[in-house]
């Protein structure tokens, strides 16, 4: 056992260094590990792909994502932004918390952090530094709001998570609407907070809005709201699977880009390939992982690890605690989809030994990955929203380290969200176990 250990380590930490795609990585890794230690092992190479990809629940992958291609070229965000400033531009931190509050919106109908942080930060950066707002602070805001797009279902993230661990996409979906409004609420926090504290930083807006502009301007919320009612709504509601329910979504996405005028060949030659291309990229890291996770247990790695943890004691709450501090780590170092798919197959063993919720954990290993995407020096909002400022300023873009620095105070306000929803699983599990009566 340690033998197929050592040699999937030094394969796997090999393929990173040369800077392998995260598939190769995974499926050379099993490769080199089952040939070297089980044998003969090649014919279920083509099998286990087989039997993962032809699930049928593996078609509310590339909807969800089409989904988010075709919101992404709707025209939505320009709006959604717009109105949110309206209401929230006099309130101390004013643009902030339309930061935060867009994203969640947005991440209500995407599904993907990356895109949600590129979406709202080509809108939000520049109206903020038009009204003098502290550029730290700002793209903090932006950088932390876009990692809502993974933890507010609909997220990629969490099929990947639900496949892996045979769990109920329904009830993780459900599972992450309370966590994500929790978070959304701790990063306003912080920004209220630093609002009073030092009101220069994030200045009121001067325009002031009467409110019947605010009250005519909720019709571009409507839309989204029409979508997560299509989405999350037929869900709860038991009336679609998720399947179905990533459907409705597409044709929803689409039908708001018709009406918006947004629909061309052009615009639809772009969210298919865009499509195509993201949904082989994250079926095949799911393949690999697969292939790794057959050849891990063939070895009997899981097995002896999850014995080993056994014996040392740990109580469900200690292992949870351990866990999160190798996630924490992992993250500073590894791409959010690698970290999912490269630990779990040596987790869920232990996990399901220790008898923990896997919906639950699930939950806590989102924001987990969360929070890799803005720890440095490897956070990949960090360095979308570097790419941003540079895009807009060319050579005059400040240092990386100063958008590291932003991200802190929103780190802080995740970890504390995370503790509570571990010291309190039901902020998690409410509404799964309302579904289930």
């Amino acid at each position: 056992m340690a033998a197929i250990v050592v040699t999937t380590l030094f394969a796997l930490i090999g393929c990173f260094l040369l800077s392998f795609h995260i598939a190769s990585s995974l499926g050379l890794t099993a490769a080199i590990a089952g040939a070297l230690h089980i044998g003969e092992i090649w014919g279920f190479f083509g099998q286990i792909p087989w039997n993962n990809i032809s699930n049928s629940g593996m078609i509310v992958v590339p909807l969800f994502i089409l989904m988010g291609e075709l919101l992404l070229r709707s025209g939505v965000t320009e709006e959604l932004y717009a109105i949110l400033s309206k209401w929230m531009g006099r309130v101390p931190g004013g643009l902030l918390h339309t930061n935060v509050l867009a994203s969640g919106l947005f991440a209500s109908i995407c599904g993907s952090s990356v895109a949600t942080t590129s979406t709202i930060g080509a809108v939000a950066l520049p109206e903020m530094r038009r009204h003098g707002y502290d550029e730290k602070l700002a793209m903090g805001s932006i950088t932390a709001g876009g990692t809502l797009g993974i933890l507010i279902p609909p997220s990629v993230i969490m099929i990947i998570y639900a496949i892996m661990a045979e769990v109920s996409i329904a009830q993780l979906y459900m599972a992450g609407i309370v966590p994500g409004l929790l978070m959304m609420a701790a990063f306003m926090l912080v920004i209220f907070i630093v609002a009073l504290v030092s009101p220069q930083r994030a200045p009121k807006l001067e325009t002031r809005f009467t409110w019947g502009e605010r009250l005519r301007g909720l019709t571009a919320v409507l839309p989204v709201l029409f979508l997560l009612g299509m989405v999350m709504g037929t869900i709860y509601a038991g009336v679609a699977t998720p399947t179905e329910a990533a459907g409705f979504g597409s044709v929803g996405a689409f039908l708001l880009a018709l009406l918006k005028g947004r629909v061309n060949r052009r615009m639809l030659s772009e969210t298919f390939l865009a499509t195509a291309s993201t949904t082989s990229m994250v079926l095949l890291v799911v393949v690999s992982a697969f292939l790794l996770q057959f050849v891990l247990s063939l070895g009997g790695v899981p097995a002896a690890i999850s014995n080993w943890i056994g014996g040392l004691g740990l109580s469900q709450i200690e292992l949870i605690l351990c866990i999160a501090l190798i996630y924490i780590v992992l993250g500073m170092f590894m791409e959010s989809m690698a970290m999912i798919v490269c630990t779990l197959p040596i987790l869920l063993p232990i996990l399901h030994a220790a008898q923990v919720d896997l919906v639950w954990f699930g939950i806590l290993a989102v924001i987990l990955v969360e929070l890799s995407l803005i720890t440095p020096p490897v956070g990949m909002n960090l360095f979308v929203m570097h790419g941003l400022r540079t895009r807009m300023d060319g050579a005059r873009a400040g240092p990386l380290t100063e958008i590291f620095a932003s991200s802190i105070p929103f780190v802080i306000a995740m970890l504390v969200v995370l503790g509570l929803i571990i010291a309190y699983p039901e902020i998690a599990t409410g509404i799964v176990a309302h579904m289930k009566q």
